[in-house]
């Protein structure tokens, strides 16, 4: 009997034991699981994201939008350019070399067009900028610069192998000059300005009728509202202008007319502020002995609706 006792004190105190031991063993394993899904809670809460930008916020600052201008000939001939300090870039026709001397300035070379991309310089010193063709046969060419608001240019140059067609255009779009290198209608010369999105925006297109050596030039004022057209030849020359007028609600206005010739020297101006959009335009002759009070409103001859 006291046997008995014994042996079921001590079974009762081996089976307390292995209940404490497992528990115990139970516990330790169970607490990085804990601890890991805690973890794996505080990992899968979701993060705060970045607000999304306006495109306003993503938008380039107008005086960084662009910082360069690019001059563009639309077919396979050598063009060379030289700023106001006198560096150059191009082919030196003396030399038949490439040269670069312009400070951040550089070649586009395509199979039939050529460009370069200089500076933007907002000062409206000209660069000088010769073509020479390379073809015997006559070819019609386009140059034009484009830059920051603007798009200028000469339509309808003819190259030929052999002769060179010099012009200059002021660096901030508002001047183009042209010498012939022959008799004849010279190329248009044309000038697309962009003031702003409340504003209207103007595109004008100037031609003449010139002997080789003499040079037309044009001028664009566009605070003033006036196009000063002219050329330095002896003879009488008459200009044809045509003008379009894209107002800010995107309706156009036209306006055109040829044979501007009734001033004595070869100096003109255009004043198109005031213009209705559909009738007669105000010129004015300009020269030292002029009377630059006096209009001479010349007629519509565009196809107006």
């Amino acid at each position: 009997m006291l046997k008995s006792g014994v042996i079921s004190v001590l079974l009762l105190i081996l089976t307390s034991g292995f209940i404490l031991a497992n528990f115990s063993s139970t516990t330790r394993a169970r607490a990085p699981n804990v601890e890991t899904a805690t973890t794996l809670r505080a990992c899968q809460t979701p993060t705060p994201k970045e607000p999304a930008r306006t495109p306003d916020q993503n938008a380039a600052k107008p005086e960084t939008a662009m910082r360069s201008v690019q001059i563009l000939l639309d077919v396979d001939a050598d063009l060379f350019i030289e700023n106001s300090d006198g560096k150059r870039i191009g082919l030196d026709f003396k030399s038949k070399q490439f040269i670069n001397e312009i400070p951040e300035a550089r070649a586009i070379a395509r199979e039939n067009s050529t460009t370069y991309v200089l500076p933007f310089d907002k000062s409206g010193r000209p660069y000088k900028v010769t073509v020479a063709g390379k073809s015997a046969s006559k070819v019609n060419a386009d140059l034009s610069m484009t830059g920051p608001g603007f798009v200028v240019g000469f339509r309808g140059l003819a190259l030929v192998s052999g002769q060179v067609q010099t012009m200059s255009i002021a660096s901030n779009g508002l001047q183009l000059s042209l010498t012939t290198n022959h008799d004849g209608p010279t190329p248009q010369l044309f000038l697309t300005e962009q003031s702003g999105r409340d504003k209207p925006s103007y595109r004008f297109e100037i031609s003449s009728l010139l002997a080789a050596g003499k040079t037309i030039t044009v001028n664009l004022d566009i605070e003033k509202a006036r196009l000063y057209f002219k050329t330095d030849g002896a003879k009488k020359d008459s200009f044809s202008v045509k003008m379009r007028r894209t107002n800010p609600g995107g309706i156009r206005n036209l306006y055109a007319h040829q044979d501007i010739s009734f001033g004595r020297l070869n100096s003109y101006a255009m004043d198109f502020g005031g213009w209705d959009g559909k009738s007669e335009m105000c010129f004015y002759e300009v020269c030292d002995v002029c009377d630059l009070k006096r209009c001479t409103n010349l007629g519509n001859e565009a196809d107006v609706k």
